[in-house]
C-alpha cells in the first residue's frame, strides 16, 4: 500500500525511542472508534464517517492485529483483528450490526508523552472490508477474530447480468420479461438459429 509519510513522520520513526498508538475504525451503522492507549484520543480522521472529531475509546477488549504482509503483486490482503470474547461486549456489537463487507481502517498514530498529535503524526496501516469473524474459546480465555479482506476481495467476482427476474429488476424495475425465467429448463441459444 502506497504511504504518503510526510518528513517530519518520517523523521519521528526513526528515532530512537517512539510512542505508537493504534487507532480503529468500524464503519457500522453508528461507527465505532477504538484506540489501544490507556485513554481516549480525540482526532478528525479522512475517513471517518462522522464529519468533525471522534473520540478513540481506549476500552481494553483490542487485543492486537495479525501480520500485514504487503507484495507488488496483484492480490487480496487480508488481516486479523483479535478482540477479547471474556467481556461480552464485541460479541454484541457485531450481533447487532450488519458486519459484512463494513469498512475497516486501522491507523497508526506516533503519538507524544502528553498523548498529543497531529493528523501528520498519523498513517495508515490498513484499509479494508469485514468478511467475517469467528470466536475461539479455551479453558480460562476467549477472543474474537474479525476478519478483514483489501477492497481486492471482490477483484476475482464474475460480474454481468443474469437471466433471473432480479438481475432484469435493477436496470429495468418495471420490466417483467424474465418473470418466468426460472421454469424453463432448457439451455436457451441466445443468437442461434
Amino acid at each position: 500500500m502506497t504511504r504518503n509519510i510526510p518528513t517530519g513522520l518520517q523523521e519521528k520513526l526513526g528515532a530512537k525511542s517512539l510512542f505508537v498508538a493504534d487507532l480503529i475504525e468500524l464503519h457500522f451503522a453508528n461507527p465505532l472508534y477504538l484506540t489501544t492507549t490507556n485513554i481516549n484520543l480525540s482526532w478528525d480522521s479522512p475517513t471517518a464517517p462522522d464529519a468533525g472529531a471522534n473520540t478513540y475509546l481506549a476500552q481494553g477488549l483490542f487485543l492486537n492485529y495479525g501480520d500485514i504482509i504487503e507484495s507488488s503483486d496483484l492480490r487480496v490482503g487480508t488481516l486479523e483483528l483479535n478482540f477479547t470474547a471474556v467481556d461480552p461486549t464485541m460479541i454484541a456489537v457485531l450481533l447487532n450490526n450488519a458486519y459484512i463487507d463494513k469498512r475497516v481502517v486501522l491507523y497508526r498514530a506516533v503519538i507524544e508523552n502528553d498523548y498529543s498529535f497531529t493528523s501528520n503524526d498519523v498513517y495508515t496501516i490498513f484499509d479494508g472490508r469485514i468478511s467475517g469473524w469467528k470466536i475461539r474459546e479455551e479453558r480460562n480465555s476467549a477472543d474474537i477474530s474479525i476478519s478483514v479482506a483489501s477492497f481486492f476481495a471482490d477483484f476475482n467476482r464474475t460480474n454481468g447480468r443474469r437471466t433471473n427476474p432480479a438481475s432484469q429488476n435493477l436496470y429495468f424495475p418495471s420490466d417483467r420479461g424474465m418473470d418466468f425465467s426460472p421454469q424453463i429448463v432448457k439451455d436457451i441459444r441466445w443468437g442461434r438459429p
